[in-house]
């Protein structure tokens, strides 16, 4: 139970900042004014190879120019991206770095609703290094909706998670990363959400692999025959897809 402790936890979470990164971005659009001008942002990425490739939330990277990163040493390096998935918010970016300290994944299909968790992040870019907060896991398998990103099967969480974060860990109290900080709901206090770290394993080895994301498609459109009653009619069939037209080089 000791790991449990205050002193457990802080050295928990001293091993995950090591493997954490800081994640700047610039580009050029209009400001409130509606005038050009250099828009800068800033996000959260997690160190998963020590030869400098870092996971992060396609949103902190997507648009922008220039991308620069500050390593755990308050090194700053630039950052090029590798590969994306902008349907889960996924990106995979690089820096020429070595000897890096990498994040440990965990299985995020064993955790359960009420298990501690600890979330690091740099929340509001604020200075002087990563915010932690710990809190619980509130829900499993959450879909979000009203996002503009495939969001299903999220680890919800109470752990304050702040704009900053995304792109960060969410840990368990073993040090093991088990989502990705996400998003948060700007109207609710206590709700933050988390792409499990089993789906971002596997859609970052794709990454690396081939640059994208690989969907499985068939290459049709169709229209549900529960919407045509004179094909209902017809076939005698109540459910079922009527094919409308094929693309070529599709499955079909």
């Amino acid at each position: 139970m000791e790991m449990y402790g205050s002193q457990g936890i802080a050295d928990i979470v001293e091993h995950i900042r090591n493997s954490i990164v800081t994640v700047r971005t610039s580009r050029y659009g209009r400001d409130q004014w509606g005038r050009m001008d250099r828009i800068v942002g800033s996000g959260t990425g997690m160190i998963i190879s020590s030869s400098g490739y870092i996971a992060t939330n396609f949103h902190v990277v997507a648009g922008s120019s220039e991308i620069s990163v500050i390593t755990p040493d308050n090194e700053k390096h630039s950052a090029r991206i590798v590969g994306y998935d902008d349907a889960t918010d996924l990106a995979v970016i690089k820096i020429n770095a070595r000897n890096l300290s990498s994040c440990n994944f965990g299985d995020s299909s064993a955790i359960r609703p009420g298990q501690p968790v600890i979330a690091v992040g740099n929340a509001l870019a604020l200075p002087g290094g990563p915010t932690v907060s710990y809190g619980v896991v509130s829900a499993v398998g959450r879909i979000l909706p009203w996002s503009e990103f495939i969001t299903e099967g999220l680890v919800q969480t109470d752990a304050a998670i702040n704009p900053g974060n995304s792109g960060g860990p969410l840990a368990t109290v073993d040090g093991m990363v088990i989502g990705m900080n996400t998003a948060i709901v700007p109207f609710a206090q206590g709700v933050g959400f988390a792409i499990p770290s089993n789906t971002v394993k596997t859609l970052i080895q794709q990454m690396l692999e081939q640059g994208k994301v690989r969907r499985p498609w068939i290459g049709l459109s169709g229209v549900s025959t529960q919407d045509l009653a004179e094909m209902q009619e017809k076939t005698g069939l109540a459910d079922g897809v009527m094919v409308a037209s094929t693309v070529p080089g599709g499955t079909c």
